[in-house]
């Protein structure tokens, strides 16, 4: 069972660093958002796992479903890696 947790682990991070650069994208590619807002939701991207979700939500960025359940990638690498740090998975 852990080589299937750790690939999807690798595809969960891989996914992670895409949805970083295309959420902090598209937060700076928003006509619609004031200078402080952009500030503010790229400060987001220190608390990633949260932040982004809650963009693809609630932010208003209208993605499609797939980049939406793809925001949470950031969520499960790190769960994951949580997982493997403290010996969850063996």
């Amino acid at each position: 069972m852990l080589p299937v947790i750790w690939a999807v682990f690798a595809v969960c991070a891989v996914g992670a660093f895409v949805m970083i650069a295309a959420y902090w994208l598209d937060v700076q590619d928003r006509p619609d958002l004031t200078r402080g807002q952009r500030m503010a939701w790229s400060a987001g991207a220190i608390v990633f796992p949260i932040s982004i979700p809650a963009y693809a939500f609630a932010g208003g960025p209208g993605w499609p479903s797939f980049l939406r359940a793809a925001s949470f990638l950031p969520a499960v690498g790190l769960a994951l890696f949580f997982g493997f740090l403290f010996g969850v998975f063996r």
